[in-house]
């Protein structure tokens, strides 16, 4: 009975990092999106023109904004959701091994311990943080009903 409960908690564990890594790619890339569209949508304003020193001002912010956008996403923006995603995908394989595991009923305790491990390593290898936000957004996802995510260990 421990190693079911175990098996619980480390699907628990793996789905809230899986679900928490790809929000993580999905905030990243709205951020880029939207900011990609603000500045265009500022540029066309300072072409468009409604006061001569305004519009430069305007232009002037969409302009190094792209440019900052740019800086930012070439640094370590640039392999940033590769890494999330990547994550990600780790922590959902394993989170579906355990998930067999706790259904099939034919485990054995080594078989437990090593999906611990595996966890715990999974944990203290190098990857991105989750950013708090990512975290709220994959909790509450997690948490609805919701056909997007398996949500059984809160079920059994």
């Amino acid at each position: 009975m421990q190693e079911k409960e175990l098996l619980r908690k480390l699907g628990e564990e793996t789905l809230y990092s899986a679900k928490g890594h790809f929000k993580a790619c999905d905030l990243r890339r709205q951020l880029i999106t939207y900011t990609i569209w603000s500045c265009a949508i500022l540029n066309v304003v300072g072409i468009i023109g409604i006061h001569p020193i305004a519009d430069k001002w305007i232009s002037a912010v969409g302009l190094f904004g792209t440019i900052a956008l740019l800086i930012w996403n070439e640094g370590e923006g640039k392999n940033y959701r590769a890494k999330h995603k990547e994550a990600a995908e780790k922590y959902l394989a394993l989170h579906k091994e355990i998930r067999s595991c706790y259904f099939l009923n034919t485990y054995d305790k080594r078989q437990v311990v090593d999906l611990s491990k595996r966890v715990s390593q999974l944990d203290q290898s190098e990857k991105p943080e989750i950013p708090g936000f990512a975290r709220k957004q994959a909790k509450k996802s997690i948490e609805k009903i919701d056909p997007e995510t398996d949500n059984w260990f809160l079920n059994s």
